[in-house]
């Protein structure tokens, strides 16, 4: 019955501990292994309380057996939310492109509309604020902003705009077509005449902005109802007549003060910037470059003589000039005009002060930064020759002169004897056109002179 009790009493423990507590146990009864019997307690009542976890354990994964194996539902789970987050990835990876996209294309517009370089030397002051609308419109001028309404007035690309303003030190084009002239007393005279595009453009600006503001009532060339017989009609009978002529006179307004004088009508310093670079252009010499064609700048920007914007630009930024020498002849009781670089100044007065008017006159000349040619200086008394732009003033209506007269008749001596190509070659241009176009100036002073010309020489009339 002892036994019995015994076996168990072995069995209920070992049960409640667990094997290895009951190991350990044992090994400590057959004298194996020593631990004070405080620990031992200790050991199982852990081991105790291990026991029964382990038996819940068990418990659960019997009751697990009976459901179905999950292992592939987190697989796929797993696998879906891995393609969640590359499709959630790529999306924005394309939300980043495109925003890039849309950025880079501002970019590439806001240069268009408001570029912030325009080549070396010019792109000082490029900004498309402070236009002044008010003085625009009151001056009847086109309100423009930016290079896009600037490009949408002149019904031109903005492209084309900006390709024909950019300042090259070395452009592998030239817009203009480059060519000289003899000068009438000797030398050569360059002429740069703009190609189809710059034409167009500069057209647009001499028709829609320069020819709206009004010049000095001095000034008599490039005005429309002036002529050169309505500059020296007013110096007719003079007792003292002094021409002064101005020295390179367009090389020798240089870009700054174009863009200045567009700034002064009310644009902003970035649209009077473009449209005083269309107006302008420095001398280029053509050279080759490894087989390739380069045009080199030499010097500074100016307004080219050949462009139809250049004469009516030196007209309005001689107003101030024109004003001054106006107000000092009236105070001295003289007269005033000037057509183009020749200026006229003529008085009855026999005794009048030539130092005066001659001193600050060249004072104020200086002053406006314009420089006198030295050797074109010149003072006419009543009893010589006086001659204003070509026609002679001495009497009481113009005339020209007896040797441009006889040379002209000379001239058409020779092109009935030689013919037109031969008299080409001699002048250095067309020779018929040449003679037309004198025969125009015939005219304009004289035209019953004229009228004799054409009778005898039918080539003339066109």
């Amino acid at each position: 019955m002892a036994d019995t009790n015994q076996t168990t009493n072995w069995r209920q423990e070992l049960k409640q501990v667990g094997k290895q507590y009951f190991e350990i146990q044992e090994m400590i009864r057959m004298g194996f292994l020593k631990m004070p019997p405080e620990e031992l307690e200790l050991l199982k009542q852990k081991y105790t309380e291990l026991n029964k976890v382990n038996a819940q354990l068990r418990k659960l994964s019997k009751e697990l057996e009976g459901f179905q194996d999950i292992t592939p539902l987190i697989k796929e789970i797993r696998k879906n939310r891995i393609e969640r987050v590359r499709a959630a990835r790529a999306i924005k990876k394309a939300e980043k492109a495109q925003k890039e996209k849309a950025r880079k294309a501002e970019i590439a517009q806001r240069k268009k509309d408001t570029p912030y370089y325009l080549g070396e030397g010019v792109s000082a002051g490029l900004k498309f604020e402070g236009t002044e609308e008010a003085k625009l419109q009151e001056a009847g001028l086109p309100i423009v902003h930016n290079v896009k309404d600037l490009a949408e007035q002149m019904n031109m690309p903005q492209s084309d705009i900006l390709w024909l303003s950019y300042h090259r030190k070395a452009a592998s084009i030239d817009h203009y077509s480059r060519f000289q002239i003899p000068k009438r007393k000797g030398g050569f005279r360059t002429i740069a005449s703009p190609k189809p595009k710059m034409r167009v453009a500069q057209q647009w600006i001499l028709d829609n902005v320069l020819s709206k503001v009004p010049t000095h009532e001095a000034a008599m060339a490039f005005q429309a109802g002036k002529s050169i017989a309505d500059n020296a009609n007013l110096h007719l009978n003079a007792e003292i007549l002094i021409r002064i002529d101005l020295k390179d006179f367009f090389p020798s307004i240089k870009f700054g003060r174009v863009k200045g004088l567009f700034k002064s009508f009310g644009y902003n310093e970035g649209i009077a910037t473009v449209l005083g670079l269309i107006c302008t252009d420095a001398l280029r010499l053509s050279a080759k470059l490894e087989n390739k064609q380069y045009f080199v700048a030499l010097g500074d920007r100016y307004l080219p003589q050949g462009a139809c914007t250049s004469p009516t630009i030196t007209n309005l930024i001689c107003r101030k000039m024109d004003n001054r020498l106006s107000k000092l002849s009236d105070t001295l009781s003289w007269k005033y005009t000037r057509y183009a670089d020749d200026m006229v100044f003529s008085t009855p007065q026999k005794e009048a002060e030539l130092k005066h008017v001659l001193g600050l006159s060249k004072k104020i000349i200086g002053e406006e930064n314009f420089e006198i040619h030295p050797d074109k200086t010149m003072v006419m008394r009543g009893h010589q020759r006086q001659t204003v732009t070509g026609v002679v003033v001495n009497n009481d209506e113009i005339r020209i002169s007896r040797r441009d007269i006889r040379n002209f008749r000379a001239f058409l001596h020779q092109y009935e004897q030689n013919g037109a190509e031969a008299m080409t070659k001699k002048l250095g241009k067309d020779a018929t056109a040449y003679g037309r176009g004198y025969l125009a100036f015939v005219h304009m002073i004289n035209p019953g002179q004229a009228a004799k010309f054409v009778e005898k020489y039918g080539w003339l009339k066109k």
